[in-house]
């Protein structure tokens, strides 16, 4: 069964998840070692973010706004 190519995906790996955020790669490091965003471990060295837990921390840092 082949999968479509309009399936968005659910995970990111880091690279494409710190760009997806705007941050760099190190600065995701960072944020995953604080325990700010969740991240699930597919293999000895692959990390990926779901993007759901990506719109949550955009969310959670988000300041100001209409009133």
């Amino acid at each position: 069964m082949a999968i479509s190519n309009k399936t968005k995906p659910r995970a990111l790996k880091a690279g494409a998840a710190s760009e997806y955020l705007g941050i760099s790669r190190r600065y995701l490091h960072d944020l995953t070692k604080q325990g700010r965003i969740p991240y699930s471990k597919i293999g000895p060295r692959c990390l990926v973010y779901d993007i759901a837990d990506l719109d949550l921390f955009l969310e959670e840092c988000k300041i100001g706004g209409a009133a």
